[in-house]
This record gives C-alpha cells, sequence and structure tokens, in this order.
C-alpha cells in the first residue's frame, strides 16, 4: 500500500497566484465598509491569516461588521479576477500525480463558486476527484474539518493523504487532521517561508515539483527529509 495515495491541494498561492486579486478585493471591501485601505501587498501578507473573522477582528473590524466585509470582499473580487494565474508548473505536477494513480483533490477557503470557476478556467478541474470550497463545509481552516470532510468524500484514509498549503493555517488544520503536511513557498505564497517553517511541515518546498520527488520517495520507501 502506498504511504501517500492521495493528495490534497489548497488552491489560493499553491494551485492559483491569486494574491493581488485577494489582496485588492479586501482592501475595497474593507474601504467600503469604512475601515479604510490595506494600502500595500506586504501589508495585506504581513497581517492575513484564518479563519477570515479572525483577521477582521484583528484589524480593528467589529463582529458585528464582519459578515459586511465579507459580501463587500465578494462583490469586489470579480473586478480584479483578471489577474489570476496559475502557477506554472501545476498542470504538468497534476498530469504526473495522476498518472502514478494518485487520487487528488482540493480543500480550499476561496469562496466555492469562484474556486470552481479558477479550476474550469484554468483546464485543471478535470484532475480532481473532489472539490471542497468555503461554502461547502460549515467550518474553515485552521479547523481541520475541510481535510476531513474531503478525505471522507473520496473514501481515503488519513495516514494515506498528504495536504499542500502555503499559510501556517495550512499546515495547523493538515496536522490536526493528522495528514502528511506539505508547506510550498514561494513568491505568490500567502506566507513567508519562516511562518510555515515553525509550524513545522512534514516538508518545506519551494514548488509543486518537488511535491513529485516526495510522493515517489515516500513510496518507495526511500527516506527524505525537509
Amino acid at each position: 500500500m502506498k504511504k501517500i495515495g492521495t493528495v490534497i491541494f489548497d488552491g489560493s498561492g499553491v494551485l492559483i497566484n491569486d494574491l493581488y486579486t485577494v489582496w485588492k478585493a479586501d482592501s475595497d471591501a474593507f474601504e467600503a465598509c469604512g475601515f479604510g485601505r490595506i494600502e500595500s501587498l506586504k501589508q495585506f501578507k504581513e497581517d492575513f491569516k484564518f479563519p477570515i473573522s479572525e483577521y477582521c477582528k484583528a484589524k480593528g473590524v467589529p463582529v458585528n461588521d464582519i459578515t459586511r466585509v465579507e459580501i463587500e470582499f465578494r462583490r469586489a473580487y470579480p473586478k480584479y479576477s483578471g489577474y489570476i494565474k496559475i502557477f506554472p508548473e501545476v498542470k504538468s505536477v497534476l498530469k504526473k500525480l495522476k498518472q502514478a494513480e494518485m487520487h487528488l483533490a482540493v480543500a480550499s477557503n476561496i469562496p466555492s463558486l469562484f474556486l470552481r470557476e479558477h479550476l474550469k478556467k484554468f483546464e485543471i478541474n478535470e484532475f480532481f476527484d473532489v472539490v471542497t470550497g468555503q461554502d461547502d463545509c460549515e467550518e474553515k481552516k485552521p479547523s481541520p474539518k475541510p481535510i476531513l470532510v474531503t478525505v471522507e468524500k473520496l473514501g481515503s484514509k488519513t495516514e494515506h493523504t498528504a495536504y499542500v498549503g502555503d499559510m501556517e493555517e495550512d499546515v495547523i488544520a493538515g496536522k490536526r487532521a493528522n495528514v502528511y503536511t506539505v508547506a510550498v513557498s514561494r513568491a505568490g505564497s500567502y506566507h513567508p517561508r519562516w511562518k510555515l517553517k515553525r509550524q513545522n511541515p512534514d516538508f518545506l518546498i519551494s514548488d509543486l515539483n518537488e511535491l513529485l520527488t516526495i510522493t515517489k520517495a515516500l513510496n518507495s520507501t526511500t527516506k527524505i527529509g525537509l
């Protein structure tokens, strides 16, 4: 039996580069609700975290206004969706994982409608057996629930599953779900390498090509490290 037979991916910062879009939509949402703009991408990356409610509260948004900010975010998001790109190695890696008979899925905090639109637009939806977006699960990362729900839908087992994310909360969620944790750090990622490293993921990589090495090595019982 494979040590890793299932790979579940986060969406933002892992499959798609939507950092600029999320920053701009978030900034518009804050301004529309009277909380000022988020002036720089650097500031956004430093502050952003999950769950969104905690991020909003840390930015000074009263609890009663968080839903309004989220509504404004969804309204602003399509204005900037044209800036979203797929990371260059994604299609090739997904194809090779499928050829290795891996079960693939997505568990993301992206609103479900937007997530499915992105996967279809970039022609990678066919690689995934299950897609779990923000609206498909009552809990959000760092809760392990989105990962566990996805594993259940796949009919897989957590001990043979890896979760790939680019934020501290992805690693925390993966550890709580008792799956292998793979943190990817690159220019389009939401959290810098030092933040990811302090959560002690099982593997810390620079792009998804390294995921191929990890799964191949684990499934052939070859030892590899961070």
